[in-house]
């Protein structure tokens, strides 16, 4: 901080802070990001003794410079750890600005495909800035949100804001589309349920930080080691999805006897409605033998046993490990 306010608050013209005209006692300043002009008194005293954003310009909130946690370190890494650390109510909490905002894009912008731009200027950025603030004038001088939004925008906006995503922000991308895919699906009032969205969180947290997209190859490996917690959670997600397509769509009263109408009618609903062109890869012929599988198996299980739907409870995990490992198992001995 000290030498950001001693070699980059270079004298300009206008006070946005204190509305008072510059003298020789308050020297104008222009913020190197984005050029807004505050006194040099008014905004040293903003970087030293303010609350809350004060890394970033007061009026348009660029990021001025990067404030490192002197608990810890200020990486991409770092942070991501300590998010997928926080309290499920937090998590909550930014996931709900995430879904507001997705859904004032697709109402723009009714083909679901958005931009990495769209999303991390219309989604992401801004749940990260209300999560931190959490409503109140004051945060956290190390809040892991607040240090989130300063990372992500710090990061593009010196990269120049290109349509793709990096470091902190490949993870929130991959979120922001996978809730957007799911958001088709899912009745609406499911994405209002905290543990819908911590489902959400922990399937994408479990690819990790640098992949880009989800991958069919993710689901299908998660599918043939359901014992493995690695991708579990990406399973458990996929597998309710399936189920809630079968609670929301229409269903003929004559289930098709012939393999080849099966197969089309679950790839249509199990693999091009769910995943779509969102996904990269393509499911394996082996896949989609073990999916119809479980997709009888769903509908059996609420159709005609009239249980639930699976709705994202922690108790579901043994059911899903159960129908997706039955469904290996019966194709293996074909």
């Amino acid at each position: 901080m000290e030498d950001f306010i001693r070699t980059q608050l270079h004298p300009a013209d206008i006070c946005a802070i204190c509305t008072e005209a510059f003298s020789a006692e308050h020297q104008p300043v222009a913020l190197p990001a984005c050029k807004h002009i505050f006194g040099h008194n008014c905004i040293e005293k903003w970087l030293r003794t303010g609350r809350g954003a004060n890394t970033s310009c007061p009026s348009c909130r660029a990021v001025m410079y990067e404030k490192r946690d002197s608990n810890g370190s200020f990486d991409a890494p770092s942070l991501w750890k300590a998010l997928c650390e926080q309290p499920p109510e937090r998590l909550n909490t930014c996931m709900t600005h995430m879904w507001s905002d997705l859904q004032h894009l697709w109402k723009r912008k009714p083909s679901g495909k958005f931009s990495t731009t769209e999303l991390l200027d219309k989604v992401i950025i801004p749940a990260l800035d209300q999560t931190s603030a959490g409503g109140l004038p004051i945060v956290s001088a190390h809040d892991v949100f607040m240090d989130s939004y300063n990372f992500i925008t710090g990061s593009w906006n010196s990269l120049g804001r290109p349509d793709r995503a990096t470091g902190l922000a490949i993870p929130f991308v991959r979120l922001a589309r996978l809730m957007s895919s799911a958001s088709t699906t899912l009745p609406k009032w499911m994405t209002t349920v905290p543990r819908t969205n911590r489902l959400l969180w922990t399937a994408n947290s479990s690819l990790g930080l640098t992949k880009c997209e989800i991958s069919w190859d993710d689901i299908i490996a998660a599918s043939q080691n359901v014992a493995s917690t690695q991708h579990f959670p990406l399973l458990h997600l996929y597998t309710l999805l399936i189920s809630q397509s079968i609670a929301h769509s229409a269903q003929s009263s004559v289930w098709p006897t012939r393999r080849y109408e099966v197969m089309n009618l679950v790839v249509e609903r199990c693999c091009k409605k769910i995943g779509g062109d969102g996904w990269s890869g393509k499911p394996s012929n082996d896949f989609k033998d073990v999916l119809v599988l479980v997709y009888e198996e769903l509908r059996k299980f609420q159709l005609k046993q009239k249980k639930l739907s699976l709705r994202g409870y922690g108790s579901e995990e043994e059911i899903v490990k159960a129908i997706w490992a039955l469904a290996i198992w019966s194709v293996s001995k074909c």
